[in-house]
């Protein structure tokens, strides 16, 4: 065990080995702000590192007694389950209040960060998830893709396709294609996301990653032709990943009340990962 306090919240971070494997990380914080940033408190994100570099992978974070969380407070999640993901590991979170589960929905996070109501839902919910795939496993699978990832640099645009309306894809994989969005996916060239979508599925393209990091203007018909290219996927055991960072893309998710059925990242390496291990699952 081990605990500490720091920052302007006094914020106080405790962890627990079990003997299991998990490891339960709790932070307690009272203020306005809910989980501080970095600036105010880096005690969260020490621990956390510490944690990782002993190899202790498979972290499950209690912050039910948070009244809500930041952005920055949520960057040190996300660069703590990054860490772990590339060795194999996971992190799970434990959320007891409204105001932190939108937080963490309204920053597009939780499709990555996956959030429990009690830490004994949560280590179970781990359990089960790594009795199906070890943490051996994952790590090969994650080394896996960091060479074909060299691999399609070293092709470089040669792999590259332009279609109609400023979209283009590239695949990725044997399995995996990127679609690429341009500033605009509306009423005015939908119909090209569309085309380009419906043909690759119909080339047995199924796992498919579409990167809207550009889009500066998203309509309900560009996202109508998302949804229509995730279900497309899904009717071949498929699926899509989105990455995404702008305010106007996760606004009109939430327009449509589509959030929640979006697997959405912040970088295309993420998203890779994500459809690798949904490959697996379909091909298992």
């Amino acid at each position: 065990m081990s605990e500490s306090k720091g920052g302007l919240m006094q914020l106080r971070v405790s962890y627990e080995g079990r003997e299991d494997g998990v490891t339960v990380v709790r932070v307690d914080g009272e203020g306005p702000e809910g989980l501080p940033n970095l600036d105010a408190s880096p005690e969260l994100r020490r621990v956390l590192a510490r944690l990782v570099e002993e190899e202790r992978l498979l972290l499950v974070v209690d912050l039910s007694s948070l009244p809500s969380v930041d952005r920055k407070g949520l960057g040190v999640l996300v660069d703590a389950l990054e860490s772990l993901q590339r060795r194999g590991g996971a992190m799970s979170l434990v959320i007891s209040g409204a105001q932190v589960r939108a937080n963490v929905a309204g920053a597009g996070l939780h499709w990555i960060l996956r959030f429990h109501d009690s830490v004994p839902s949560a280590v179970a919910r781990m359990l089960e998830d790594y009795e199906e795939e070890s943490i051996e496993q994952r790590r090969a699978a994650v080394e896996c893709g960091d060479r074909e990832r060299l691999a399609r640099e070293a092709m470089g645009a040669e792999t590259r396709f332009a279609g109609q309306g400023g979209f283009f894809f590239e695949h990725l994989t044997e399995t995996i294609s990127l679609v690429t969005s341009g500033p605009e996916l509306d009423v005015y060239n939908a119909s090209s996301m569309r085309e380009m979508l419906v043909d690759l599925v119909e080339q047995g393209r199924y796992f498919l990653v579409v990167d809207l990091t550009d889009v500066v203007f998203l309509d309900s018909t560009g996202v109508a032709v998302l949804t229509g290219g995730l279900r497309r996927a899904r009717l071949h055991s498929g699926a899509l990943a989105f990455v995404a960072r702008s305010d106007e893309v996760f606004k009109q998710l939430r327009l449509t009340g589509l959030v929640g059925v979006f697997p959405t990242f912040p970088t295309v390496d993420r998203a890779v990962e994500f459809l690798g291990r949904e490959v697996q699952r379909a091909h298992g």
